[in-house]
């Protein structure tokens, strides 16, 4: 029996949600590599030192072939980047219309003037601006003669409230480990906007004028300064929370960090403490020299998006689109390689042999691509091949366990989704 699978890359990109987009790319990345794989037996190759450590020379000779495409397939997908570390970030930033990625001091300028230009590249990054956008880029008129910059996951201003907020992000309440956490608080993050805002020393230059840190915020009219550490998901992927925090995370870590930016701020002799939460990990301060308001604190699971956007958003809901694509690519490649390296042909090779030598059977896969693999296509392309070509898909080619239907329509839709 077919199973129609629900691949984001069989998928027309111009007609993709931004959501969809942000998964759309990566995905045809890993998926075009997995295809290589189990095409191309030179695809991986281990070196004398790994084939003894990862023990290819001592498995057995019955899983030899798929023990070796296991390594192939999985360290591939392990070490590719693929846009995993940043998706949250993208779907965040994507909610909110002045909402951008990667907010680094030295930038900050560039996004006050052009926030839907920043999110634009933060989003989709150099290659998906105009030349005209990227000469916005390269003649920015403001100098940066600071000496310290550092940069947080996102950012967003509030207009209405005049007010920026900037967030680093962890996925999980035990993301980043001990010293990760604690250094967000410290010299490494939010100690470095603290001793901005303490010295108020110049750090932007704009046609002679010299701004700080505040008069760089005031220029714009910002009057509310927040600055979070954002803890998304507890280790049941439900909304992170203090307590979750406490009993599975680094809380203590983000306690000690807390604290070391709290007697930073008492030893400034510019910067008062007005209002503090030790517990939830929480101060508001004040400058002698300027009416900025200034909040730092530590925000969980649900929080995030409010303070973020001051709209109540699940955080659930950045993980809601489920796709077939990458679990399904990789099983499959798996076992391709795997019938590969012991047969030098699989399912994959064959049917793209037969579509070079047959080409009925090639308006027929280019109608199932253009229909973004609806049932009834496949069931008829599946057909096609089985009754026409059954005896070059044979049992050796054929994954021990698998139904030959199944597994060549799985083929298919993967190559499909590649092909796209």
């Amino acid at each position: 029996m077919i199973t129609k699978r629900n691949l984001l890359c069989v998928k027309d990109k111009d007609n993709l949600e931004l959501g969809q987009i942000l998964l759309y790319e990566p995905y045809k990345n890993i998926l075009m590599n997995f295809k290589e794989l189990c095409i191309n037996v030179n695809a991986k190759d281990f070196d004398p030192v790994a084939k003894v450590y990862d023990g290819l020379l001592s498995v057995p000779d019955d899983i030899k072939e798929y023990y070796e495409a296991l390594l192939g397939v999985t360290s591939f997908y392990q070490h590719s980047q693929g846009g995993k570390g940043k998706y949250i970030e993208k779907k965040l930033a994507s909610s909110f219309k002045t909402c951008s990625l990667n907010i680094e001091i030295t930038k900050l300028p560039i996004w006050l003037e052009y926030p839907e230009l920043h999110k634009k590249k933060g989003i989709f990054t150099q290659k998906s601006l105009s030349q005209e956008e990227k000469r916005i880029f390269r003649t920015s008129e403001w100098d940066w003669i600071g000496d310290k910059d550092v940069s947080v996951d996102v950012g967003c201003i509030i207009k209405d409230e005049n007010t920026m907020v900037l967030m680093e992000i962890k996925n999980r309440v035990d993301t980043g480990g001990t010293a990760g956490r604690r250094e967000i608080w410290t010299s490494e993050k939010f100690g470095i906007f603290v001793e901005h805002l303490d010295s108020n020393k110049k750090l932007f230059r704009k046609k002679g004028e010299e701004f700080s840190f505040i008069e760089l915020l005031e220029h714009f009219g910002i009057s509310n300064f927040e600055l979070y550490i954002g803890v998304l998901f507890d280790k049941s992927n439900n909304p992170a929370t203090v307590e979750s925090d406490k009993i599975h995370g680094f809380y203590s870590s983000s306690k000690k960090g807390f604290e070391y930016l709290k007697n930073l701020i008492k030893k400034s002799s510019t910067i008062s403490i007005i209002n503090e939460d030790s517990e939830n990990l929480q101060m508001e301060f004040s400058l002698i020299y300027s009416k900025l308001k200034v909040h730092i604190g530590a925000v969980y699971g649900n929080d995030i998006t409010l303070r973020l956007f001051r709209k109540s958003s699940p955080v659930s809901d950045l993980l809601l689109l489920r796709y077939d694509d990458i679990w399904l690519s990789q099983l499959i490649a798996i076992d391709e390689r795997a019938i590969l390296l012991k047969n030098q042909r699989n399912y994959m090779t064959t049917f793209l042999d037969l579509l070079k030598r047959d080409r009925d059977l090639r308006i027929k896969y280019d109608k199932l691509i253009r229909l973004e693999c609806e049932e009834k296509e496949l069931k008829e392309i599946i057909n096609y091949i089985l009754d026409k070509y059954s005896a070059d898909f044979d049992n050796r080619l054929l994954p021990a366990g698998k139904d030959k239907v199944r597994y060549l329509a799985d083929v298919i839709q993967v190559l499909c989704a590649c092909d796209v």
